[in-house]
């Protein structure tokens, strides 16, 4: 047991690093990440449309979709997020937000705003 313990703390902790190192080289790649949250996603389609409308808009390297869980497997998509890096001399966070908006369909409104200013 203590050895499963072990192993998930350190895989934990190799994900952080990873993560920490992937921000570090956006900065030098003059690329920059901005995290948007986004309302109105009722399933894992809405999450496919979103990722699909912001990877279409140009300077848009790379985006990443987190939903939280209920219980043990459900998704629950009150809380989504989207992070995304692009490049600030191609595309701003008010394109983005506007992206998400537009892949909008009569039975799924999507909105969205950036958490970081």
């Amino acid at each position: 047991m203590w050895r499963s313990i072990r192993m998930t703390v350190l895989v934990g902790i190799i994900t952080l690093s990873l993560a920490g190192l992937e921000a570090f080289a956006a900065e030098i790649q003059g690329t920059q990440t901005v995290t948007l949250h986004v309302e109105g996603m009722t399933c894992g389609a809405c999450v496919k449309d979103i990722k699909a409308a912001l990877a279409k808009v140009s300077g848009v390297s790379t985006v990443e979709i987190t939903v939280g869980k209920k219980w043990v497997f459900f998704s629950d998509y009150a809380n989504a997020r989207a992070a995304v890096t692009f490049d600030p001399e191609k595309v701003g966070a008010e394109a983005l937000v506007k992206a998400v908006e537009a892949a909008s369909s009569p039975l799924s409104a999507y909105k969205a705003r950036s958490l970081e200013k």
